[in-house]
């Protein structure tokens, strides 16, 4: 498993909905929007809300199994 096709969850600044994205669309700079209140979020390494894809608490790797379960579930519910 390629760590960059990872999915993570992104806050949205405007709604502070979830937001599923893939590492590799931070790591490239996207632009995604937000399926809650359709606000354009700019992955760019200087956005706030792209470092909160992955939390902390989680870093470098401790727990990350988890976390990629836990974002799993939330993506398939939607």
């Amino acid at each position: 498993m390629d760590f960059n096709d990872q999915d993570v969850i992104i806050e949205c600044p405007k709604c502070q909905g979830e937001i599923v994205v893939k590492i590799l669309e931070i790591t490239n700079h996207h632009t995604v929007s937000c399926p809650e209140c359709s606000a354009k979020v700019d992955l760019s390494a200087n956005d706030p809300s792209a470092k909160l894809g992955i939390p902390k608490t989680y870093m470098p790797f401790e727990g990350l199994g988890d976390y990629i379960e836990e974002v799993e579930k939330k993506r398939k519910k939607k």
